[in-house]
């Protein structure tokens, strides 16, 4: 039970989230079904300097997204037998996640399909396996993915 309501609330927040993202503007939706989908919401801006209003949407989209989903691990990770992945203590940002996942998207594209979850979790343990960790830079920086 402890279990159902950790998921409901972590749903809720991620609900509140990407709805907040998403009321500057209700024409735009986003539909994150699959690893593609994902893809296209977490993107790189067109241009880093000058993101347009549209694209800074799209982006708060994708990061409430992975906000949700650690969120989300942060607390069933402790009633997991085995941890998917294991984070630096350290911590990693928002915009690391969005790197790993456009990058392992663009390397792996058959993996496009899967569900947009699957692809998030599986772009962290690429990088930050357990048996692995010391593959994070000395910097804190975006980790070097593991060897493939």
């Amino acid at each position: 039970m402890k279990r159902v309501h950790h998921i409901f609330v972590t749903g809720v927040i991620a609900a509140l989230l990407v709805s907040q993202a998403r009321a500057s503007t209700p024409a735009q939706h986003y539909f994150l079904q699959t690893g593609a989908d994902l893809e296209q919401v977490c993107a790189n801006p067109v241009d880093a300097r000058n993101i347009q209003p549209t694209e800074r949407e799209r982006l708060l989209v994708c990061g409430s997204y992975i906000q949700g989903y650690l969120s989300h691990y942060a607390l069933v990770r402790g009633e997991l037998a085995n941890a998917p992945f294991c984070l630096p203590q350290t911590g990693v940002s928002g915009e690391q996640i969005r790197v790993l996942l456009v990058t392992l998207l663009q390397r792996k594209p058959q993996i496009r399909d899967l569900p947009a979850s699957v692809d998030l979790a599986t772009s962290i343990a690429w990088a930050y396996g357990c048996s692995g960790a010391a593959s994070t830079s000395a910097q804190g920086g975006t980790p070097k993915p593991a060897a493939q």
